[in-house]
């Protein structure tokens, strides 16, 4: 029998400890510039510019007019746990600064090839050190005005292995743009301008107030609707800006939490949120926030998480109850001042049933923190008889094929079925969601939005492959804004809306102006199609479903751009939408795997009644 050899232990060379500590803190790109512009933040800087070239892998450039380094310090800066920030171990629970840690610039210098040059004072001279891999090249005088200046090239050129698990360079650089997006929200006092590839992508002028930075980045009508609300108690205060309750999305613009801020995730405060809506919250909808939350740093804890992105709260339960108040205050305050509503608070969101079908009368008690989805559960025994035809749990992801083969093996529809002329048979629409339709042998519910999105879904990839879509030029274009972060989406997926039908270009600034839109597409829905598909596609939703972008970009259109559920059909469009459903390839799910149609036959609709 053959012995194994023993192994022994090994203390690492100092190169290699460098690199496991950079991938500790440096997962790609978006993560070196958010390390990079942190600094230029806690510098107390006014001005920050932004430079990236090939998604930040060939360039990172941060340019600040902020307190600057001495020769000193600035040697300091690229060693590893050397600090301005911290003196002792309390100090890492009582954190204030953005960035702490003092490992950021030792670990970008570790698999890059560095240069920072910085002055902390007026006399037009400053100093610069050099690193490549992590090998320090020494200071040395240079004319620089006060400020840092910090240079990345070649990034991960040293550990190829890492460069290649990075996304695509489209996805590199727009995760870059939506980190630049987020950042830029708490600190309207400092002016941003970022150029990626040579393309100046923000120009975000300093400015007085949280909502003004938000109307900077996300446009001024969307900032303009937004509810403040605001709430003070025992040494915590929030400020959050919230969507009114007609304007609550499935899939919301923005849902950001800033914590001293830092731009954090934190489930109980988004939960927070979404229950002092749910009176409104209809369909699975979702509103858009900013919240701005100010705590003792002694309360939390921010060293859970590698990259800070999570932080833990001493009583989560406590920032539940303060968020849900200030939000559900702030909802009726707006409630109360409009003209329409005269009455106090409570018989006013009441009597909105009619205007918010969704309206119910169960939401969380104040503060309570317990959620609602049990009272909202169905008990079994009153399920409906039509049963969904995926019989395999919803969790669980299936290929394309897998979802296309059980939905089709599970409800297989007589030939006689499919062959109906629809157009001759009365159909019905039930709560503006689903159609209701006879068969031969019993009776089918239809999912409206599903039908039309598999409909879509299977005409947008035959008219990408044929290079021939039905569109039609608008008399006057469609102008709205959007974030940079949905301008790089359309940007990175032009031939795809040119594919659709979509005529879209730069108008300037944050609006984009659309000149041309698909055949069936009305003038009135352009806006939410095109807002849709961006959603969807920042979402990833369709990544694990669809390996390629044609068929994810193709499902992103069909969901943006299908009938809506509460969205009310007239008898010819119900049987137009039935018999273009029995002309695709699958009509029995949508293109993410869900059912579109439910079959019950005679048989079960003669048990149920008994008979």
């Amino acid at each position: 029998m053959m012995k194994t050899k023993k192994n022994t232990i090994k203390v690492l060379s100092s190169s290699v400890i460098e690199k496991i500590a950079a991938g500790e803190v440096i997962e790609r790109p978006a993560s070196v510039l958010k390390e990079l512009v942190e600094n230029s933040i806690d510098a107390s800087s006014t001005k920050i510019e932004i430079t990236v070239e090939g998604a930040g892998f060939s360039l990172i450039r941060v340019s600040d007019n902020g307190l600057g380094m001495s020769s000193t310090d600035l040697e300091k800066c690229v060693v590893r746990h050397a600090t301005s920030k911290i003196n002792s171990a309390d100090d890492l629970f009582m954190i204030s600064t953005m960035g702490f840690r003092g490992e950021a610039m030792a670990s970008v210098a570790a698999v890059s090839r560095l240069n920072v040059v910085s002055s902390d004072n007026d006399s037009g001279l400053g100093y610069a050190i050099s690193s490549e891999g992590g090998v320090v090249k020494g200071i040395e005088p240079q004319q620089h005005l006060r400020g840092t200046k910090v240079t990345v090239r070649d990034l991960f050129y040293n550990v190829p292995a890492r460069k290649k698990f990075m996304k695509t360079q489209r996805a590199e650089q727009l995760a870059i743009v939506r980190m630049l997006e987020q950042m830029v929200i708490p600190f309207p006092g400092i002016h941003f301008t970022v150029t990626v590839d040579g393309k100046k992508v923000m120009e975000i002028p300093e400015c007085g107030s949280p909502r003004e930075r938000i109307a900077a980045v996300g446009g001024t009508k969307f900032a303009q609707n937004l509810i403040e609300c605001s709430e003070e108690n025992d040494g915590v205060s929030a400020l959050l800006y919230v969507s009114t309750p007609e304007t609550l999305q499935k899939r919301p613009r923005f849902q950001s939490l800033y914590v001293n801020l830092r731009r954090i995730d934190n489930d109980s405060v988004t939960f927070a949120v979404r229950e002092a809506f749910s009176r409104f919250l209809g369909h699975g909808n979702r509103p858009s926030f900013f919240c701005f939350l100010d705590i003792d740093p002694g309360c939390i804890d921010v060293n859970v998480h590698p990259t800070k992105q999570q932080i833990k709260f001493d009583e989560d339960r406590r920032i539940f109850g303060f968020i849900y108040r200030a939000v559900k205050s702030g909802i009726e305050k707006m409630l109360i001042s409009k003209d329409d509503f005269r009455e106090s608070a409570k018989t006013d969101i009441e009597n909105l049933s009619d205007t918010y079908p969704a309206l119910h009368s169960n939401a969380g008690e104040e503060g309570g923190g317990k959620d609602t989805g049990a009272q909202r559960e169905k008990p079994k025994e009153e399920e409906s008889a039509f049963q969904t035809i995926l019989p395999f749990p919803a969790s669980k992801r299936y290929s394309e094929k897998e979802l296309d083969h059980k939905a089709e093996s599970s409800v297989q529809l007589d030939n006689d079925d499919k062959d109906v002329l629809w157009n001759l048979i009365p159909c019905y629409q039930i709560h503006g969601m689903f159609i209701l339709a006879p068969i031969k042998n019993g009776i089918l519910l239809i999912d409206q939005h599903a039908a039309h999105e598999r409909v879509l879904f299977e005409q947008a990839l035959k008219d990408l492959h044929s290079g021939r879509t039905a569109s039609q030029q608008l008399l006057f274009p469609v102008l709205f804004e959007v974030s940079p972060t949905e301008k790089a989406i359309i940007e990175s997926g032009k031939e795809y809306f040119s594919g659709f039908g979509f005529e879209i270009a730069d108008f300037g600034g944050n609006t984009i102006s659309v000149s041309a839109i698909p055949a069936f597409l009305k003038d009135g829905q352009v806006e939410n199609t095109i807002r849709e598909m961006i959603r969807y596609l920042l979402d990833g939703r369709g990544s694990d479903a669809f390996g390629e972008p044609t068929k994810r970009f193709a499902a992103a259109f069909a969901c943006g751009a299908a009938i809506k559920s509460g969205q009310k059909l007239s008898q010819e469009e119900m049987n137009a939408l039935l018999n273009s459903l029995f002309s695709a390839k699958n009509p029995y799910t949508c293109p993410h795997g869900r059912p579109t149609l439910v079959r019950m036959s005679l048989d079960e609709l003669t048990r149920r009644f008994l008979r």
